[in-house]
């Protein structure tokens, strides 16, 4: 796309003043902006303020009537320009003169000194439109000041003028934020004005020349005059105009102003005016849409916060066919000044409401408008209130868990203030229209649907927890905490966009007990309940899709596709997953867009479909964008990205992209929320894979002291945490305290699961682990006989789990001496072909030493000599290093003797017998 700064200098092309984007006192007087000449009839020059092509404008004081003004002069080339440059400067200011609207600037006097013809105007001292645009605005912001151009241009249509040159370079702004429309040189006039009507004929004939300027064309036929990169197409084509052509006009530079990009390339837009000039000049019906090309006007880009009726109005104004737009500039500015209506329309109705009360009692108005919305508390009765409340920490404690009841009392913290958050926040978007007036009503009514699901989200998760089980209850405050983010029913901007529902009562009550039963599906999704919530969600599936609500069918095409992920189905739910993706960017569902994107690229990750994984990423990064930046939503994506770089051992990428995300959480999450306790420990991780086992230390510490502040020092994360920090601890050669952290994770396992669980049997591995390291033989056989004791029980005999505590014994009683008892033990535990290479070396070569202290000298030579290729396998040098000094260290072998070969006896014939 062309540069905007950028101007075409072709034949009847007008350059603007160049503006700097400061006002006069900022700016630093150069040489070229002192004036030529002292003074200009009564006026005195004081400093340039810009240049065009046909003049020069100074600020300049009015002596007589002690004021400052803007003074136009001509540039004087040569006679011929001179004369046409005269004309159209008297031309300007009869135009000027002709419209008295607060939007259009005020002429005061036109005249000749010399030479030099002069036009004096009011001085509107904060530059112009253009350099205005070249700072950051709200599209509220742009649209307001364009609308108030726009009324400055209708004025001047109903004065019968057109202005053929509207752009934001011919828009002037004061420091009182007043906006004119102004240079009116190439203005001309359409039909005779109503002034001219009221003179007699007679009249008329006495008129000067110069008088009837306005009626005269200073153009030859066929001479573009404009700036491209705002002209109509009619324009282009050097036909008549009338008001539609500024329309399109203001329509292309109100386009630059909302998106920063051009709404069409001048040179294609020439190229379409050429060919079709003939077409058009003969048409007296609208073009017919195929022969219109569809792209020449760009669709506006979709990352900007511009609500769609602006879109729609904005679009409508360029059309390409003059009789497609709107009939005036009056409708084009209703259409573009919805929300001022809609706002002064409840406004009116609330003053009108209070003038009329008032008369009677003013103060009961008063009061009565302040109870307006004060019932909105009590449409979280039932959902979530003392009673709830009570039934949840029941459902709890009756799982007899050891974190139960602190994980009731933080849940019911979290649900406390999501219920405290979405009654404000209803009350506020009550009030906004009811009491202030400042929100038209069919936001207010669009929030409410919004704030409406949410209280359904709420219901159904409080409804799933009081009747929760031990496995809910660990998840429950991570149910708790994926509660939708109420700052979705607040966004405007993006409600307004979304699809609409449908008008029809019947269907939209349709809609919301759907919205209901999805809200089920999702908490039951939350809080791990993926069989039942997948057959929930398949019973909904024909009549969400009978709906045709696009967002409805990608939440539960999201719901379902991460429900056959978690159920082993990975294929399946990239399937469902991507389609959701389509339905949500059809019904402008941006965040949930988000939302689905975050699990198609955690399922394509685990399919080691790294590149659409990383296409489905860079889509959630440009929706994020689109949004205007959500945080929580950027770091979730984050953390995901993180997690594909570790899968394809990018590991300084996974960390930098962890930082990113850990820095978002810690300025916009409280320091209990389990995503900052998360994050800090992947960080952890992945600092611990590079190797950086200080910095990996540090930050699991801090990530221990996140999740006890989280969840408490009992809950199964803890014991995780625990794990890992033993682990690392293991590596840097401090076994004493990585022990300490294994007998934590083990005790809190114990607590949860019980002696002989699974969970448990994994924990006394670690501690047998951390007592080996010590050389603590006897103390670490006996924890690992009680883990591969409680996994026999938990496990069939060719689970891989039970490698890790077959060898433990192995190991144990290899330290202890008693090489013969280990060997039956590490040979089952290298039956485990599928351990890894790592694993299965270190059990080999364990296998090798009680063999050959068992006098098994072959069978230990080629035991050590596997686990060597094992270590190969898994480049670990350091310890096939260690296999070779073994071997070296052992007797050498004794070459065989060939037995002696003995002559064979002759043998002794005995005679026969008679």
């Amino acid at each position: 796309m062309r540069d905007p700064k950028s101007r075409s200098k072709g034949k009847g092309t007008r350059e603007s003043a160049p503006n700097t984007g400061r006002s006069r006192s900022q700016r630093i007087r150069a040489p070229e902006d002192v004036p030529p000449v002292s003074q200009v009839g009564r006026y005195l020059l004081l400093e340039r303020l810009g240049q065009g092509g046909m003049g020069v404008v100074y600020a300049a004081f009015d002596p007589d009537l002690d004021r400052k003004v803007a003074l136009k002069l001509l540039q004087t080339e040569g006679q011929i320009i001179s004369e046409t440059a005269r004309a159209r400067l008297l031309r300007e200011a009869q135009a000027m003169a002709r419209v008295s609207h607060p939007n259009v600037i005020p002429i005061f006097d036109v005249g000749v000194w010399g030479d030099q013809v002069f036009l004096a105007m009011e001085l509107a001292d904060g530059g112009t439109l253009s350099g205005w645009l070249e700072e950051e605005h709200s599209w509220r912001e742009v649209l307001e000041q364009f609308l108030a151009a726009g009324r400055g241009l209708q004025a001047a249509h109903e004065a019968g003028l057109v202005h053929r040159d509207f752009k934001p370079a011919n828009v002037l702004v004061s420091q009182a934020g007043r906006v004119y429309v102004t240079d009116f040189g190439l203005a001309l006039q359409v039909g005779a004005s109503t002034r001219d009507d009221d003179l007699s004929e007679e009249a008329r004939e006495l008129m000067t020349p110069e008088r009837r300027l306005l009626e005269t064309s200073l153009t030859q036929t066929g001479v573009v005059m404009g700036t491209p990169n705002y002209m109509s197409p009619e324009q282009y084509q050097g036909r008549e105009l009338d008001s539609r052509s500024d329309q399109f006009s203001f329509c292309a530079a109100l386009y630059w102003g909302l998106y920063r990009k051009r709404a069409f390339e001048s040179s294609r837009m020439r190229a379409f005016a050429t060919s079709r000039s003939k077409e058009l000049a003969d048409r007296t019906e609208p073009m017919e849409p195929e022969v219109i090309p569809t792209d020449l006007i760009q669709e506006p880009p979709k990352d900007k916060k511009v609500p769609a009726w602006v879109r729609q109005a904005l679009m409508r104004g360029l059309a390409l066919d003059p009789a497609a737009r709107f009939p005036s500039m009056k409708e084009l500015l209703e259409a573009l000044s919805q929300e001022q209506r809609r706002v002064k329309r409840q406004r009116w109705v609330v003053a009108a409401a209070t003038a009329a009360v008032g008369l009677a009692v003013v103060g009961g108005t008063a009061y009565r408008q302040s109870q307006a919305c004060a019932g909105v508390g009590e449409l979280m009765a039932g959902v979530w209130e003392p009673a709830t409340r009570s039934k949840l920490e029941a459902a709890f404690l009756a799982t007899g868990k050891p974190f139960a009841k602190e994980t009731a009392s933080r849940v019911s913290q979290v649900l406390d203030e999501y219920a405290s958050a979405w009654t404000r926040q209803r009350t506020e978007a009550c009030e906004a229209t009811r009491v202030h007036g400042v929100q038209p009503e069919e936001l207010l009514s669009r929030r409410v649907v919004c704030l409406e699901r949410r209280r359904k989200d709420l219901g159904a998760l409080v409804g799933l927890l009081a009747e929760g089980d031990a496995a809910l209850v660990e998840k429950a405050l991570d149910a708790a905490h994926a509660l939708p983010a109420l700052q979705e029913c607040a966004d405007v901007e993006s409600l307004s966009e979304q699809q609409r529902l449908p008008s029809d009562p019947s269907k939209r009550a349709d809609i919301a007990r759907l919205e209901e039963r999805l809200s089920g599906v999702k908490a039951m999704v939350d809080a791990g309940r993926y069989p039942v919530a997948l057959e929930k969600a398949r019973e909904l599936e024909v009549p969400v899709l009978a709906t045709g609500h696009l967002p409805l069918v990608a939440e539960l095409r999201y719901h379902q596709g991460w429900l056959q992920e978690q159920l082993g189905e990975p294929a399946e739910a990239s399937k469902l997953l991507s389609q959701a993706v389509y339905d949500a960017e059809a019904g402008r569902a941006d965040r949930l867009k988000v939302s689905i994107l975050n699990k198609l690229l955690f399922v394509e990750d685990g399919q080691q479909h790294f590149d659409q994984a990383a296409d489905w990423a860079g889509l959630a990064g440009a929706t994020l964008k689109r949004l205007g930046g959500e945080p929580l939503l950027e770091s979730d994506v984050l953390v995901n990205r993180a997690n594909l770089a570790i899968s394809q051992e990018r590991l300084a990428e996974a960390r930098a992209l962890l930082e990113q995300a850990r820095q978002i959480h810690e300025k916009v999450l409280p320091a209990g929320h389990p995503k900052r306790a998360r994050t800090t420990f992947l960080l952890g991780r992945v600092m611990r894979d590079m190797g950086e086992y200080a910095q990996a230390l540090a930050l699991l510490e801090v990530a221990l002291k996140q999740t006890e502040a989280s969840v408490g020092p009992m809950h199964p994360d803890m014991a995780r945490r625990h794990v890992m920090m033993s682990w690392t601890l293991r590596d840097m050669g401090k076994h004493e305290r990585a022990l300490e952290h294994a007998r934590a994770a083990n005790s809190i396992r114990e607590a949860t699961f019980g002696k002989d669980s699974l969970p448990t049997a994994e924990t006394l591995d670690e501690v047998g682990m951390c007592l080996l390291e010590l050389k603590r033989y006897e103390e670490a056989l006996t924890v690992y006989q009680e883990a591969l004791a409680a996994k026999r029980k938990a496990l069939p005999p060719e689970d891989e789990l039970l490698q890790y505590s077959y060898d433990g014994v192995g190991q144990a009683l290899l330290g202890l001496g008693r090489a013969q008892e280990a060997i039956e033990p590490l040979k089952q535990a290298i039956t485990f072909t599928s351990a890894g290479d790592d694993v299965l070396a270190v059990s080999g070569f364990a296998l090798a030493r009680a063999l050959w202290v068992s006098g098994q000298q072959p069978e230990a030579r080629a035991e050590a000599a596997r686990a060597r290729e094992h270590f190969t396998k898994a480049e670990l040098a350091p310890r096939v290093s260690e296999v070779d000094t073994w071997l070296e260290s052992l007797p050498k072998e004794e070459p065989k003797k060939e037995p002696t070969k003995r002559r064979p006896k002759r043998a002794t014939r005995r005679p026969a017998r008679l």
